[in-house]
C-alpha cells in the first residue's frame, strides 16, 4: 500500500473477513467462504486518529475501504471554499464507493471523527468476486442508488432550509446515524462545533448561536460536546422547515 505518513505506521494485518462478526451487515454477507477468501487475501487494516484524512478529494482510490471500528465524515469543499458534511459513516460502511466503482478519482474527502480503523481489500480481488456472483452485483446498484438518494436528501436539507431547519435536519441526522449512547443517552457522536457548522450548512458562529437558540427552546440539552435531543420537537420544526 503505497501510504505516507501515521497512518501507514499503524497499518497491520487484521481478522479474516470470514471470520468478520459485522460482516452479515455489509454488502459482502452472502458470499461463500471461498469468495471471502479472495476478498480477504492481501487486505489490511489502517488505523487513523481522530482528524486525519483517509482520502482527500482528487486522489485515486487504492482499495475498497470499509470501516471496521470509529466514525468518519464525508466533506466537500463549497464555492465559497467552506466544508460541507455531506455524509456520515460507522463500522461496517464503505467509504467513496460510488468513486471506487466507477474507478475514477474521489470526489469527495474523508476524515475521521475519533479514532478510526478502516480495513482496505484490495480492488482486483473484490471485482473478480463481483464479476462472478450476480447477487453481489445487484447488491452493488443498489447500493449505488441508495448512496445517490442519500447525498441527493443530504444536500437539500444543508441548502433548502432556513437556518434553523438546517440545524434540526443535522442534528436528526446525527441521531440516525450513531444513535444515542448506553451510558446516559445523548446522541452517540460529540461533534466539535465546527463540524456541527459543516453539517448544516452555516458559519461556526452561527451553529453556535443556534445550538444556544436550540437549548433555551427545549429543543435540545447541552453538556459540553454532549446532545440530548428532544425529538419530538426537532421532528417537528424539521417537518415545518419541509415546507417553507
Amino acid at each position: 500500500m503505497i501510504r505516507t505518513g501515521l497512518a501507514l505506521q499503524l497499518s497491520r494485518p487484521c481478522d479474516t473477513c470470514m471470520g468478520c462478526a459485522a460482516r452479515e451487515l455489509s454488502l459482502l454477507d452472502e458470499l461463500s467462504q471461498d469468495e471471502l477468501a479472495i476478498i480477504n487475501r492481501g487486505r489490511t487494516r489502517v488505523s487513523y486518529r481522530a482528524g486525519e484524512p483517509i482520502f482527500k478529494e482528487g486522489t485515486r482510490p487504492y482499495g475498497l475501504l470499509c470501516m471496521s471500528s470509529g466514525k468518519a465524515k464525508i466533506s466537500i469543499n463549497s464555492v465559497n471554499g467552506n466544508e460541507l458534511i455531506v455524509g456520515l459513516k460507522k463500522p461496517v460502511d464503505f467509504l467513496g464507493f460510488s468513486d471506487f466503482i466507477a474507478e475514477k478519482s474521489y470526489s469527495t474527502s474523508a476524515h475521521a471523527l475519533e479514532d478510526t480503523e478502516v480495513c482496505v481489500i484490495m480492488k482486483e480481488h473484490f471485482f473478480n468476486v463481483a464479476e462472478d456472483n450476480n447477487t453481489l452485483l445487484k447488491k452493488i446498484n443498489l447500493k449505488l442508488v441508495e448512496e445517490l438518494t442519500q447525498t441527493r436528501l443530504r444536500m437539500a436539507g444543508i441548502t433548502q432550509k432556513h437556518m434553523r431547519g438546517r440545524m434540526a435536519d443535522a442534528l436528526l441526522y446525527l441521531h440516525d446515524t450513531y444513535g444515542c449512547t448506553v451510558e446516559d443517552d445523548s446522541v452517540g457522536a460529540e461533534l466539535k462545533r465546527s463540524d456541527i457548522a459543516a453539517l448544516s450548512n452555516m458559519t461556526t458562529a452561527n451553529a453556535i448561536r443556534t445550538i444556544s437558540e436550540f437549548s433555551k427552546d427545549g429543543l435540545i440539552t447541552v453538556d459540553k460536546r454532549k446532545i440530548f435531543l428532544n425529538q419530538s420537537q426537532l421532528n417537528e420544526l424539521y417537518s415545518i422547515s419541509l415546507q417553507v
